[in-house]
Order: C-alpha cells, then structure tokens, then sequence
C-alpha cells in the first residue's frame, strides 16, 4: 500500500502505504557504548592494581561464616504492543473547531485513514472527508476497493508525523497545511496470508493538503507529495 501512481500530477508518483505514530528519539548526553564499556573495565583494572600494591597481611581469623548470597530473581520485561494499521485512529477532538487547529487536526487524521482503510477496506470516514475534486483521494479510494474486491489487505504502513504547519488561505474557509512524515515498510497479503507485494521501505515524505470548510462540513480538497530523502 503505496502513493499510487498517477494520485499527484504535480509530483513524481510514488506508491503509498500510509498511518501516523512516535519517531525514536537519538539518545542525547550519553557516551557511546564502546566508551562505557572501556570506562567499566578501566575501573576494574584500576581495583586489581590496587589489591596488588598493598601487603599482604597474612591470613586472617574467621570470626563468622560467610554469608550466602541468594540470586535475585529476573523480571521479564513486559513486550510493547506491535502498532496495528487495522485499528481505527481516533477521531480527533480539534476537529470540532473551525481554525488552523481544526485544519492541522482534519490533514493529520486523514493521513492516519489511509493505512487504516487498506488494512480493513472500510472507506467510510475517509470518504467522508474526501472532496468530489480530490484527484488523490478518488486514486487512494479506488486501489482499496481494487485490493478488497481482490481479496487482499495490507499491514504495516503505519505513518509518524514530525511536523505540522499551516497557513490560512481564505479566513475562515481555506487552509493549507504541510505536514512531514515517516512511512513505515508494508506488506499486501491474500486471504490466506501470503504475501503479494512488499515495500521494504521505511520513506520520509512531505504532504501538502488544501483542507477546506464548507456547509459546516470539513474536507481534503487537494494533496500534492514528495519524498524528502532524494
């Protein structure tokens, strides 16, 4: 589940494979693992030197049995839940508001739809949001009715937002907003689970969406992508 070909006249085509989620963070402050490992057996060093230079006094009298030291027993960590696409994202409270929150909210919750409904073919939220003049959205529509009428779903594809901005076109009705994301790898399987295509990919694109209110009634007017790793 991929950018489909085609879904974006103004940009390279891509496929897509779509949700949104955390990026792991780089670790800030610590040593590299070499230098604690080097600095643990630097102390240990150190103590056996120390133990060589000081004289030996002789054997000493037991004045008491030694103490026997029971083994602590281990905790197994508990697993974290693998991120599953078949789960319906929540729908964002923002998306009550008529306002850049409002806008910024809708662009980031139809991004999540999209892994969602290939993973599960259900449509209905995302068509929802889905302008009639949507080139993007009636291509992304089109391939998941394609893959469930073949019997296929996906998993994985889970997409990780990083930032998001937008701009107040027309007040109070238009907005544009650009939003940076990670794509993670997926995978499209038949009924039986084998497996059809894969993308291996984890891909960092940017989306532009024209995100409009009309009629009391939110949606995606317009999606433009690019990949920003090339």
């Amino acid at each position: 589940m991929r950018v489909s070909r085609g879904t974006t006249p103004s940009r390279g085509s891509t496929r897509w494979t779509g949700s949104v989620g955390d990026l792991p963070s780089h670790s800030v402050g610590k040593s590299p693992s070499w230098r604690r490992r080097g600095l643990g057996v630097a102390l240990v060093v150190a103590g056996l030197a120390v133990a060589g230079c000081t004289p030996d006094p002789g054997p000493t009298p037991s004045t008491s049995p030694s103490a026997v030291v029971s083994p602590s027993p281990t905790v197994s960590p508990t697993p974290t839940p693998t991120p599953d696409a078949s789960v319906k994202p929540e729908r964002p409270a923002a998306m009550d508001e008529v306002s850049a929150a409002g806008a910024e909210a809708v662009a980031v919750y139809f991004l999540q739809l999209l892994p969602y409904a290939f993973a599960t073919g259900d449509l209905a939220d995302y068509r929802e949001l889905s302008h009639p003049d949507c080139i993007f959205c009636a291509s992304a529509i089109a391939q998941v009715d394609e893959q469930a009428t073949a019997g296929n779903h996906s998993v994985g594809g889970l997409i990780e937002v990083t930032s998001v901005i937008s701009a107040e076109i027309d007040t109070g009705r238009w907005w544009s907003t650009s939003i940076e994301i990670i794509q993670e790898p997926s995978q499209t399987l038949d009924l039986s689970g084998q497996l059809v295509e894969d993308f291996p990919e984890t891909i960092p694109y940017r989306m532009d969406l024209a995100v409009v209110y009309e009629s009391g009634h939110w949606s995606i007017r317009e999606v433009s992508h690019e990949r920003t790793d090339q």
